[in-house]
């Protein structure tokens, strides 16, 4: 049953028939949606996804090739004199930061965010410029006003970063930072460095001195252009004169603006309909570190072990010069439906405060004009609502309610949304308009969200049956324990099932099956597990092209989670640099070492070795009692791991949720191999 709700309101509240995105039973229940909605467009079209991006161009670039060719000038490291001269005005102008919004921003600008080119670019090649979304054979997502506000500490409210200067005094200012922009160059002909203009400001005395350091901060990490790469520009004197005079601007959307423009010029240049191939160097000044922590925040198998961080300290703190190596960045963001985190800053952390927006239970917020909306809802509002990015230079569309899912609503047929055409002015008046909820909803932190029956086969037509190459991802493969079942259990039936699975199976397709995966050290092995299932067997869980939401349903188990992928990497890293791992060079001694007795008094990954410490194994037909023999010795090792398998307690039970994963795990993955192996030592017997 729809519930009426005026035009212009931004959460759409009916019953309808909703299914989880990660497949299942269909219920029917109440639900919010983000608008406009297929539904509440009042029977307007739906906003398709563009053909281009259902069936991409193939590029012309490999990826080294590409990496090349592509320069992120607004990508900015921090020098020492900058760290200096953020900590010096600190002290002073703390107070009228938070004012105006940019406090964790400054802050932010001291923190080096360490350059994944790969990652970006695999990332840009899922861009949709028809609707500014990134289109995954798993679902749609995209960087959010959310995403500028809470990573880069953006806000989402204010005037306009193109309001002029009005008055006469705000107009002198700006003259006497041109004057002082000619004089620091020291009687060069071009434009101040930032090394000299923070000599001509920094610590002298000038009155205009905070004028000066929001120029150089808003010139080299926020708004940086192609002219003030290498120097002060000042397009940025007018925002910073109101800044420092306490008058507060939304840069959050003009940063979100700039980022979808260079995402869409990338997307355009190397994959539009005609490119050429050249040598030409394509630069991109939009801050794109934010893309690459918002690939780091929602992609677990992408990102590195997280900084902790102290109170106070932004969020983006938390990746402060790491570096991540990541196999095969392309396939682990195909494969990314079950890992992906629509909603990674409602997960608590150590040292960062919870906005009020991320409450433990839902909020019906009463909109009232004579009563001042809080701050932090107000900005999740405008988070919400489809609208106009106003930038410097550039106008982008705004669609959240193609994502809902990142905000906690659910998803419904998007809705056509609108274009001003790139009018600025009526761009701004678009994003500023009043909202006109009567009550705004705001769901609980850690809720599911689902997708309704007639979105999930749209996307299913639309998506899915048409990306030839995304295919091989859809579907998994299915763990012999889904059914309560083990190979093990399997293969003991009788050899009337295992006949019949050998006569379906040629010699050459299962000579290439364990070349492909049976040839594998441990190591490999782990990897390709963390990339298809994020450490977790999911059991009776159906297949689905849509990304699935990682959030458990209790506060205790999602922190437990957060905590267990640091568990895990310091386990590998204490692992490597082990001389004793080096004894076990062959599948059968590993097996071995994996006992019950062992596996309780350490973590499975220190079982794990390198490449060049563990001898790949391979079976040759030589004599037929070696053969049993290893498959005798198989038997036993797989035998001892189910068993200690079944012996851990899970989450639920109290245990550690790091030795229950990864024995699981595993122990799955060891089953299938070892099934494999015993159908090729019968064959290698005849």
């Amino acid at each position: 049953m729809e519930i009426d709700s005026p035009p212009d309101t931004i959460v759409e509240e009916r019953e309808e028939l909703m299914v989880s995105a990660n497949g299942g039973f269909i219920t029917r229940r109440k639900a919010h949606f983000l608008k406009p909605t297929a539904i509440s467009s009042n029977g307007e079209k739906i906003s398709e996804l563009p053909q281009a991006s259902v069936s991409p161009k193939p590029s012309i670039f490999d990826q080294k090739d590409l990496s090349e060719k592509v320069s992120f000038k607004g990508w900015r490291r921090p020098t020492q004199k900058w760290k200096t001269w953020v900590h010096n005005m600190h002290a002073k102008h703390r107070a009228l930061w938070e004012q105006v919004g940019i406090y964790e921003a400054v802050m932010s600008s001291r923190y080096s965010i360490r350059q994944h080119k790969q990652l970006v670019l695999c990332l840009a090649e899922k861009w949709c410029p028809g609707t500014n979304t990134f289109v995954f054979p798993w679902g749609e997502a995209t960087i959010t006003l959310e995403d500028v506000m809470v990573c880069g500490g953006f806000s989402v409210l204010g005037e306009s970063v193109l309001s002029p200067l009005k008055s006469k005094q705000l107009v002198e200012i700006e003259e006497r930072l041109n004057k002082g922009r000619k004089e620091a160059t020291k009687g060069d002909c071009g434009s101040p460095t930032p090394r000299a203009w923070m000599d001509y400001f920094m610590g002298n005395g000038n009155e205009l001195e905070h004028e000066a350091f929001l120029s150089l901060w808003l010139s080299s990490f926020v708004f940086v252009s192609s002219s003030s790469v290498a120097c002060i520009g000042k397009h940025v004197f007018p925002i910073a004169i109101h800044l420092a005079r306490g008058n507060r601007l939304a840069l959050a959307p003009a940063v979100l603006s700039s980022i979808y423009r260079d995402l869409n010029l990338f997307k355009d240049r190397f994959f539009g309909s005609v490119v050429v191939q050249t040598n030409e160097l394509v630069n991109f000044y939009a801050p794109f570190q934010l893309v690459q922590v918002w690939v780091w925040e929602r992609f677990p198998g992408l990102r590195p072990t997280p900084n902790s961080i102290s109170p106070g300290e932004p969020r983006v703190a938390r990746w402060n010069k790491l570096k991540a190596n990541v196999i095969d960045v392309k396939v682990a963001m195909e494969t990314a439906g079950r890992s992906f985190q629509w909603r990674p800053y409602v997960i608590t952390i150590d040292g960062w405060s919870l906005p009020k927006f991320y409450g433990d239970k839902e909020q019906h917020v009463l909109i009232d004009s004579r009563v001042h909306l809080d701050e932090e809802i107000h900005s999740f509002a405008r988070c919400l609502r489809g609208s106009e990015l106003v930038g410097l230079g550039s106008v982008e569309q705004y669609v959240p309610h193609r994502v809902s899912m990142q905000f906690g609503m659910d998803q419904d047929l998007p809705g056509c949304f609108a274009r001003c055409n790139g009018n600025p002015d009526m761009a701004w008046r678009n994003y500023s308009r009043p909202i006109r909820d009567a009550v705004l909803y705001v769901p609980p932190r850690l809720f599911e969200s689902d997708v309704t029956s007639q979105y999930s086969e749209w996307w299913k037509q639309s998506v899915v049956a048409h990306c030839d190459d995304s295919k091989p991802f859809l579907k998994r493969p299915r763990s012999s324990r889904k059914h309560g079942v083990s190979v093990r259990e399997k293969v003991c039936k009788g050899n009337s099932s295992k006949e019949k699975e050998d006569k379906e199976v040629e010699a050459g397709d299962l000579a290439q099956a364990v070349d492909t995966e049976d040839r594998l050290t441990i190591r490999e092995l782990l990897t390709r597990a963390e990339h298809n299932s994020v450490n977790t067997v999911m059991i009776g869980a159906s297949e689905s092209p849509l990304g699935a939401q990682s959030q458990p349903c209790s506060t205790k188990e999602v922190e437990a989670l957060a905590k267990m992928e640091a568990n895990m990497k310091r386990c590998a890293v204490n692992m490597e640099s082990s001389d004793e791992a080096k004894k076990y060079e062959t599948l059968d001694n590993i097996f071995k070492r994996l006992s019950v007795r062992e596996c309780e008094n350490m973590p499975m990954i220190t079982a794990i070795t390198d490449k060049e410490d563990v001898e790949k194994t391979e079976y040759e037909p030589k004599q037929d009692d070696n053969v049993t023999k290893n498959g005798n010795s198989i038997r036993e090792s797989k035998g001892s791991v189910t068993d200690d398998v079944k012996s851990k307690p899970g989450l639920k039970d109290g245990g550690e949720s790091i030795d229950t994963t990864d024995l699981f795990t595993l122990s799955v993955e060891l089953e299938t191999r070892v099934c494999r192996l015993e159908k090729r030592l019968a064959k290698l017997k005849k």
